[in-house]
């Protein structure tokens, strides 16, 4: 596949070379239909060349050398329909003469769903602003309801929404890290956060100021790389516009915002700015406890040379100052609290130039900076009847606790009795910067229209935070400093090459071939990881049957995409914290004033490099057909994704003896308990206790030697996954006597996750004992876990992954009567089948043995159709103290040890892993339900216009079945449907 790919990309760039006739000029007018007024700024496209234009004053455009032929003319301007007309392009055409339409309800074709991109080689969608209104989004999360077969979940901002393209909650793979997202270019990067290894959050993005979304979720283009699920662009409003007020008001919701377009005058440009104020509370009767945001945003436009080689300059500020606050409760418990500040800045810089040469089409250069301010506090009550210890210590050895009037600095302090508060906080600014460069070269060849893109990433990702901290040392409990800005900065340069072929093949056919590799190199400056290089071929195919063909079907085109898409890691997986291992050295009981000076022994775990730890990537297959039949547009796409290298976490073991002194060897210490004081010795860790008074000579104590494990987190790679499925979309011909259309759309989604990974784990239950009293010493090695998040290291579990079949279906009724422009539109959403299942199995061999009774060890090998049924999971292997390295296979150690070695028996056992009830391995099929929603769009004028919504507005009482239980739930207050709700919307123009 490298091979073909470089093939292609070496014969394009020998066409550089070849000579081209000179072309025609195209040049016209644009002005508004409604009053013939002179467009500006309005941007003119020629799809198939890839040439532009932005009008001047008068609404004047030019573009020169353009090739002879067929091509698409389209129209851009904000505040104005979308044109579109095909052109035959010859010597001596003609001054066009274009009337834009105002975007309003007036217009005869008005849509408020997502709407399937046609002329783009992959499965893409649009939303526009209209659509944003009709659902009053509020988070830009809430577009995923619009996409085929999507589900409608009432907007909050209590929730840090992360979206998961073509994937579904609580799966393996990392779906939502995987997924993009960028506002005007501006990429929000979450690799430097630490603490997750997730999306970015999309609550601190005003969705006031959003004029149109596109999803991009079948194969990208090479341009775009650090992904593997898709990318979900955002274009914010650029253009002249009057002042435009909105206000937002539902149950738990207020927003407000201001936006205007300016023209400067002259050659000044555009300037368009944007405040928005919202604000969530929690709970109607108590709307303290709220999240806000006031997001201010800014952008210059200015188009330098417009008659001759064009430059567009764009510059664009946005900022964000906003957070969680529950302190100003009256209604919180116990005074304790939780603050968030929710802080974003991000700036872009992008110079788009039209050279339109014989070698060289147009070049261009785009920079972005992201900066987010995040500071959680969280003041909690806390109670203690006796002294604990709080250890502090980053040193190996031996520590004994030290009252904190007496050595604030040492490095285990006894903490305080009775009741107090502690003031902790985090401290995350994570900071990405990129620099892009592309050139693009388009030239016609007979009829072929060749492009050549190449292009350079060049981006840094850094968090520049202080990390947890407490406000008062007396008070912080056993904690160590974890301080994200000393953590190395991870870069990565991309450089990419993408041919497109657009061959005609017919009167009414075509065939576009788009074929590109991405090489990513990434450094991590500081770090063992060093320097790291991935490819990323990808390939999309879209042909034309026919377009236009007066025929029952009028438009057929399908496309077909393969391709690879990388995803970079983040800091949670390249820097694991140290872990530290602190094990009970000596118990001395309490004295007269209720304090207990213990000691520990601290080992410091170092992060655990591996070697072996590779990229996550996903295998994306994608393909589509669009066809009209009659006046109803169908659309249909499928989509296979396998997920290869996702991020997990493990635990690894090792061997070590410490010293343990107990209180028995007090017993017969001459020192009185008042005049004690103790000390241990950091290396060999024998305490000695001396008297304060000087009255008795200083005592060594006794000690036993005790085995345990040192552990620590390790990140590798886990099995893949698997994700496919099917979307469809049906446009039905509008009934015009009623002015109502009808759309079906849904999905069809399959996902598969099995984990196979061997690992390590100890007991669950925190200090588990052997048969003699003593640490539990035996190590289970598992084959496969159920963990699906990188927060949570592989743990030892019955089932090892899951498998889901669902079918959801979307039923839009949308009347639209343009005469008194108003929308309205009811949507009934329908889960038509949800099946889900745990598995415990591997690809070879038996993992699980179902028991007759829930407490019994030994059975018949699991297989899925066995229902209601107890089930035990074994260690594959389990290694011991003495012999940490030597896997002794556990299945037949255990069955020998139930006969000959009851000890042994009794101490394995604790390896096992079993159900809690009977059910839980039966497959979940619930039985099908639906919801309806309720939205109605109303303009008055030109100035004025009224929104309205209700969720769920039956408030169904209907009941769900499950199959796995045999139980009926209530829809009322579920988490199958969203709770009725409704919500108001009003916008002015100025």
């Amino acid at each position: 596949m490298f091979k073909i790919c470089f093939a292609i990309l070496l014969l394009a760039l020998s066409h550089v070379t070849t000579a081209n006739a000179q072309g025609v000029l195209l040049g016209g007018t644009i002005k508004a239909k409604a009053d013939g007024v002179s467009v500006e700024y309005a941007t003119v496209m020629l799809k198939e060349c890839e040439l532009w234009a932005i009008t001047d004053s008068k609404g004047r455009f030019a573009i020169k050398n353009v090739p002879t032929g067929n091509v698409t003319l389209t129209v851009r301007c904000l505040g104005f329909a979308t044109y579109t007309a095909a052109l035959n392009i010859k010597a001596g055409m003609p001054s066009l003469n274009i009337a834009l339409n105002a975007d309003n309800l007036k217009l005869n074709e008005v849509e408020v769903v997502a709407k399937r991109k046609a002329d783009v080689g992959t499965t893409s969608y649009t939303i526009d602003r209209l659509a944003l209104d009709n659902r009053q989004a509020l988070n830009l999360g809430d577009i995923m309801s619009l996409l085929p077969g999507g589900k409608t979940w009432n907007s909050s901002l209590l929730r840090d929404t992360r979206i998961a393209l073509r994937s579904s909650g609580g799966e393996m793979g990392n779906a939502s890290f995987g997924t993009a997202i960028e506002v005007d270019g501006v990429r929000l990067d979450n690799n430097a956060t630490p603490g997750e290894t997730l999306g970015a959050g999309t609550r601190t993005l005003s969705t006031a100021n959003i004029e149109s979304v596109e999803v991009v979720t079948g194969v990208p283009s090479v341009e775009y790389g650090d992904l593997s699920n898709g990318i979900v662009k955002v274009n914010t409003r650029s253009g002249k516009s009057p002042f435009i007020v909105e206000a937002k008001l539902n149950q738990n919701t207020r927003q407000v915002a201001l936006s205007k377009g300016l023209d400067l005058g002259g050659k000044w440009g555009l300037f368009n700015f944007s405040m928005e104020h919202a604000r969530t509370f929690g709970d109607i009767t108590s709307p303290y406890t709220a999240y806000q945001r006031n997001v201010l945003s800014a952008q210059y436009m200015n188009v330098l040379m417009r008659q001759s080689m064009p430059l567009t300059l764009k510059l664009g500020v946005t900022g964000n100052v906003g957070g969680y606050n529950s302190k100003a409760d009256p209604d919180r418990e116990l005074d304790s609290y939780k603050k968030e500040r929710d802080n974003r800045f991000t700036a872009n810089l992008s110079a788009e130039w039209l050279l339109n040469r014989k070698w060289l089409t147009s070049v261009v250069l785009k920079s972005s900076l992201s900066y987010a301010d995040q500071l959680y506090e969280n003041y909690s009550h806390t109670s203690s009847a006796t002294t604990l210890p709080y250890i502090h210590t980053m040193k190996a050895g031996y520590f004994v606790a030290y009252d904190y009037d007496k050595y604030p600095s040492a490095d285990i302090i006894l903490g305080p009795t009775g009741y107090w508060y502690v003031r902790s906080f985090n401290d995350s600014r994570p900071l990405s910067y990129a620099f892009k460069l592309k050139a693009d070269w388009v030239k016609r060849f007979a009829r072929i229209y060749n492009k050549v893109s190449v292009g350079a990433d060049y981006t840094g990702s850094r968090n520049l935070g202080r990390g947890t901290y407490y406000e008062e040392a007396r008070l912080t409990p056993t904690w160590r400093p974890y301080r994200y800005h000393e953590l190395p900065t991870l870069n990565n340069l991309a450089v990419y090459a993408e041919e497109r072929l657009n061959i005609p093949t017919g009167k009414l056919s075509n065939m576009e071939l788009t074929v590109g590799l991405r090489n990513d190199i990434s450094h991590i400056a500081g770090s063992a990881y060093g320097t790291a290089s991935t490819l990323s071929p990808r390939a999309n195919l879209r042909y034309v049957f026919w377009h236009g063909r007066q025929a029952w079907v009028r438009n057929l085109s399908a496309h077909a995409g393969w391709g690879k898409s990388v995803k970079l890691p983040s800091f949670q997986v390249l820097y694991p914290r140290t872990s530290y291992i602190d094990r009970l050295a000596f118990t001395p009981g309490s004295t007269a004033d209720n304090k207990a000076y213990y000691a520990y022994h601290t080992f410091p775990s170092q992060a655990v490099y591996n070697p072996q730890l590779q990229w996550q990537y996903t295998n994306q297959l994608d393909l589509g057909l669009q066809m009209n039949i009659g006046h109803t547009r169908v659309n249909l796409s499928a989509f296979y994704h396998k997920t290869f290298n996702p991020y997990t976490a493990v635990v690894v073991y090792k061997p070590y003896t410490y010293k343990y002194t107990s209180q028995a060897a007090l017993e017969h210490c001459p020192i009185p308990s008042a005049n004690r004081e103790y000390h241990i010795d950091q290396q060999t860790g024998i305490v000695t206790v001396r008297d304060i008074t000087g009255a008795n000579a200083p005592i060594q104590l006794p000690y036993k030697e005790r085995e345990g494990y040192l552990s620590n987190r390790k990140y590798v790679n886990g099995s893949p996954t698997e994700r496919f499925g099917i979307e469809w979309i049906v446009d039905f011909a509008p009934i015009k006597a009623l002015r109502t259309s009808l759309r079906l759309d849904g999905n069809y989604y399959y996902y598969k996750g099995l984990d196979d990974l061997l690992f390590a784990a100890l007991p669950s239950v925190a200090g588990t004992l052997n048969a003699q009293g003593k640490p539990y010493t035996y190590i289970g090695h598992y084959r496969g876990s159920g963990t699906t998040s990188t927060d949570n290291t592989a743990s030892p579990s019955v089932s090892n992954g899951s498998l889901t079949h669902e079918s959801n279906l979307n039923i839009t009724l949308t009347t639209h009567v343009p005469r008194i422009r108003i929308i309205m539109s009811l949507r009934v959403e329908c889960s038509l089948y949800q099946y889900n299942r745990p598995l415990s199995e591997l690809p070879n061999g038996t993992r699980g043995y179902v028991v007759e009774k829930g407490d019994d060890f030994f059975g018949k090998p699991y297989t899925r159709d066995i229902r209601d049924k107890h089930m035990v999971v074994y260690p594959e292997y389990y290694s011991t103290w003495e012999e940490p390295d030597k896997l002794i296979p556990f299945a037949e150690k255990f069955a020998w040890a139930k006969d000959n070695d009851p000890t042994l028996f009794n101490d394995l056992a604790k390896l096992v892993k079993r159900t809690n009830y009977a059910f839980v391995m039966n497959p979940e099929r619930l039985s099908a339900y639906y919801s309806a929603n309720f939205s109605v769009t109303k303009e008055i004028g030109d100035r004025v216009q009224l929104m309205f919504y209700a969720n769920n507005f039956w408030n169904t009482m209907s009941r769900v079945r499950s199959s796995r239980t045999g139980q009926e739930t209530s829809l009322y207050g579920s988490s199958y449907v969203p709770s009725f709700y409704y919500g108001l919307g009003l916008k002015v123009k100025i």
